[in-house]
């Protein structure tokens, strides 16, 4: 298991990672988020549980999976031992799908989900510290609407290239589209999913969805409040 390549055409590679909300204190038990993103799309899944188990992470992935748009093919990761284990090796031999990790001290071999990891869980929650059955079940339930938000409604641009200019780069982006747009521009999915997804992102009402994930993050979930950056949604 090495740092994979992937095909800029092909969707279906999917990073993971893991977020801590302990706020600033390892003791104890609290809650962590899984990102699971596709590299070629953005198209991007959360899911909140309390610790970090081996067959409790694999549980949130496969729950995530069995909701994908399609079948990944392959799966990488950093190298904790919540996902270097017999239980995810054996789910993706099973499921045909290529698992491979970063190497060591490479961030950048993971650095798609990374930045997801910034801006769709830090940039909405904050560093709060959740610890409770009950806040990882409103994490869920946040999650759950965001990820409508941002994968049918937030156009983001992607990086197509880098040129050095003496001491400075000069980084080119492409035309700003929401991952589902950018999921069914590829042509791989079969036609009947292709039309279930774009009617799926017509259903959907921002400006609705906006207000309903203000109203989650004005709600205390914890004794200090939690944070509440409104401006990523």
């Amino acid at each position: 298991m090495i740092a994979y390549d992937w095909d800029e055409t092909r969707p279906g590679a999917l990073e993971i990672d893991l977020v801590e909300h302990n706020g600033g204190s390892s003791l104890g038990h609290f809650a962590y988020t899984l990102t699971v993103t596709d590299v070629v799309s953005g198209y991007t899944r959360r899911r909140a549980l309390l610790g970090k188990s081996q067959l409790a992470v694999l549980r949130e992935l496969k729950y995530i999976i069995a909701e994908w748009p399609m079948q990944p093919w392959g799966i990488h990761s950093d190298n904790g031992q919540e996902f270097l284990n017999a239980h995810l090796k054996t789910f993706c031999a099973s499921n045909n799908i290529r698992f491979t990790r970063s190497r060591p001290y490479r961030k950048n071999d993971n650095a798609h989900v990374e930045q997801k990891n910034g801006f769709l869980v830090r940039q909405l929650v904050g560093y709060e510290r959740y610890d409770r059955p009950e806040q990882v079940e409103w994490l869920n339930s946040l999650y759950a609407l965001h990820d409508r938000y941002f994968n049918c409604c937030l156009p983001t641009r992607k990086l197509i290239g880098k040129e050095r200019r003496g001491a400075r780069v000069k980084k080119t982006f492409d035309t700003a589209k929401t991952p589902v747009a950018r999921l069914i521009e590829t042509n791989v999915l079969p036609p009947e999913q292709t039309q279930r997804l774009q009617a799926y992102q017509t259903s959907q009402d921002p400006l609705a969805l906006h207000h309903q994930l203000e109203a989650m993050l004005s709600r205390p979930v914890t004794s200090a409040s939690a944070a509440q950056p409104v401006e990523a949604v």
